[in-house]
């Protein structure tokens, strides 16, 4: 009997946890939602945003989440954005209940919107504004030890914000919505960056990487997951990334040996992107609700399919010359250099356009319902006894 009771006791204290981290999250809702108003109406906020101030200052935050790392040195120059993407870093650590995902799409939203926003980019990807940003990073087991990151441009912090989401929400219960939305926003810089020539001095490999294991973890669970949702509507997305590094890399990567190194993890993972299209085959040729969604990522995997099967007979090719079995990764990519030429790929079109935000009709019940729990929670948080009423009437009397 006593075991029951330990987990009862145990579980108590979880909800309890649960319960304050969901009060704490709920409490910056308000002011989530006049930052959004203010990034989504109001363009010349951008300015506002990245307007550098002398002092750093923690991000409002659940106060049990800050402890896991050290505190800002007060001489780091600091701005608004930079406060919003260490805030994003914590809340994006859970997404366990309704409130803490509702708190995250909206940073989600905004970070879209801000990254629709030409003058933000630019700002983000200024090499002269550099900022030390404190990410805050969710345990996890196997993980290799996280390097500290100096300062770098808001576009890299961004980016390893988007990376670290990827990677730390891979579970059965997989929300579709909050991938679709953190791809979509990597999908919006690299547009960015591919229509202004933009060579961020960033470790791209970490991205490939990261989708690559979404990839992976997609064909693992697919039996699970295609059951509850579109999970090749997000594939294609990931694809759709690659093919934009593939067509359109060489003009945005920092370097040539950048586009050398996504051929050879592409050539390395080909297993990965093999069972994608067997997988995406097979249900694109009965039918059924992806259907559609199965024959486009089906066809958006040409290009990635022509690399492997260009490259992988010429590297084994050489290996039999070579007498090898195990070759290192320069002599792989001494391959791919020597057989770009003979290389065929298809241009595809509308690789760098995207729809842009719209908050009606696809987000409107959603702010409305955000909306009321705000004023639900104002209210409830009043204390009514020491406002006074007087003063206060007096003052909307004397407004016309």
């Amino acid at each position: 009997r006593g075991e029951p009771a330990a987990s009862m006791v145990g579980n108590m204290f979880v909800s309890d946890e649960v319960e304050m981290r969901t009060q704490q999250i709920r409490a910056n809702n308000g002011l989530l939602l006049a930052l959004y108003e203010a990034v989504h109406l109001n363009r010349n906020f951008v300015t506002t945003l990245a307007h550098s101030q002398t002092e750093s200052s923690a991000p409002p935050s659940p106060s049990n989440s800050l402890a896991a790392g050290e505190p800002l040195e007060v001489t780091q120059p600091s701005n608004l954005l930079v406060t919003f993407f260490q805030y994003c870093s914590i809340v994006m650590q859970d997404t366990k209940s309704e409130a803490s995902v509702n708190n995250v799409k909206l940073c989600f939203i905004i970070l879209t919107c801000i990254s629709e926003d030409q003058y933000a980019n630019s700002l983000m990807h200024d090499v002269n504004l550099l900022f030390k940003v404190q990410l805050h990073r969710l345990p996890m087991r196997h993980r290799k030890f996280v390097v500290e990151r100096g300062s770098q441009p808001l576009a890299n912090t961004l980016m390893d914000l988007l990376v670290e989401f990827i990677m730390s929400h891979m579970m059965k219960k997989l929300s579709l919505e909050l991938y679709m939305q953190c791809v979509g926003v990597v999908h919006r810089v690299l547009c960015y960056q591919k229509r202004c020539r933009v060579r961020l001095m960033y470790q791209w490999k970490e991205l490939w990487t990261a989708l690559i294991t979404l990839l992976k973890f997609i064909l693992a669970n697919e039996n699970h997951l295609a059951k509850k949702m579109n999970i090749f509507l997000l594939g294609l997305q990931v694809v759709n990334i690659f093919n934009l590094f593939i067509t359109y890399g060489d003009t945005f990567l920092p370097s040539p040996s950048s586009y050398d190194e996504l051929y050879y993890e592409l050539i390395r993972m080909h297993q990965v992107f093999d069972n994608i299209y067997s997988t995406a085959f097979r249900y694109s040729t009965v039918d059924g609700e992806f259907k559609d969604t199965a024959l486009l990522l089906t066809n958006s995997l040409i290009n990635v399919r022509a690399i492997i099967n260009h490259f992988t007979p010429k590297i084994d090719a050489w290996l039999e010359g070579q007498a090898l079995s195990t070759p290192s990764e320069d002599e792989i990519l001494e391959v791919v250099r020597k057989n770009y030429d003979s290389l065929t790929l298809k241009l595809q079109d509308s690789l760098d356009q995207y729809e842009r935000y719209s908050e009606n009709p696809q987000h409107s019940a959603f702010f409305t319902a955000m909306v009321r729990s705000v004023v639900v929670d104002t209210r409830q948080n009043i204390d009514y006894a020491s406002l006074d009423l007087q003063v206060i009437l007096q003052e909307l009397s004397c407004i016309t």
